[in-house]
């Protein structure tokens, strides 16, 4: 279906979900593997989008030099960003799925045209399969 041929099981040491972006970005022609660092950054373990993230370190640092109040504020914050990709990730499935249906529903009407067009394309042909012995006919006579 996406012009190549998929294992069935990862490799040894690779986890399912690894295995699932990466086939997820080899289809959407983004490459395999994580992102690489834009030039000039560098990779920080305690930057939550950075490939290099930490989180027992981010976790560790973060109760250390964080008051309660301070903790509580980060939490919220996380979940509301927690809930706002969720809901990104779910809008983004919806609307693969939807375009999937329409896909599926343009190629049955496809299907269901071409296969009309067969019964019409039959009667054309024989129709000039009488004009042209039709045709022969009258040639035949004229000489």
């Amino acid at each position: 279906m996406y012009g190549g041929s998929l294992p069935s099981t990862p490799p040894p040491g690779e986890r399912p979900k690894t295995r699932a972006r990466d086939l997820l970005r080899k289809h959407y022609g983004l490459g395999v593997g994580p992102p690489t660092p834009l030039p000039g950054k560098v990779a920080d373990p305690m930057n939550l989008d950075s490939t290099a993230f930490d989180a027992r370190a981010y976790y560790e640092q973060l109760i250390t030099t964080s008051s309660l109040p301070t903790l509580l504020k980060r939490e919220n914050e996380l979940l509301t960003e927690i809930r706002q990709l969720d809901s990104e990730r779910q809008s983004l499935v919806y609307n693969h799925h939807h375009e999937l249906i329409a896909a599926s529903d343009t190629i049955a009407a496809m299907k269901s045209r071409a296969e009309n067009l067969d019964a019409d394309l039959d009667l054309l042909r024989a129709a000039f399969s009488e004009i042209s012995r039709l045709s022969s006919d009258i040639s035949g006579r004229d000489t």
